[in-house]
């Protein structure tokens, strides 16, 4: 039979074992967040690139 100071210890080992988990879902998703927001940089980069190459060949041919 368990006693009540081995029962208590197990407990704080479980939801030391609950919280670990919890801590690394959430740098899971802080690094996912950080891999979009570094994906969304660049498309905004090539979208601005994109714009930049349509003006100069547009001036190119004299449209404006």
């Amino acid at each position: 039979m368990t006693d009540l100071f081995t029962l208590g210890l197990q407990m704080q080992r479980d939801l030391l074992k609950a919280q670990q988990a919890q801590m690394d879902a959430t740098q899971k998703m802080l690094d996912a967040g950080r891999d979009l927001m570094k994906f969304q940089q660049a498309g905004q980069k090539a979208a601005e690139a994109n714009l930049a190459a349509w003006k100069q060949w547009s001036s190119l041919w004299g449209w404006k």
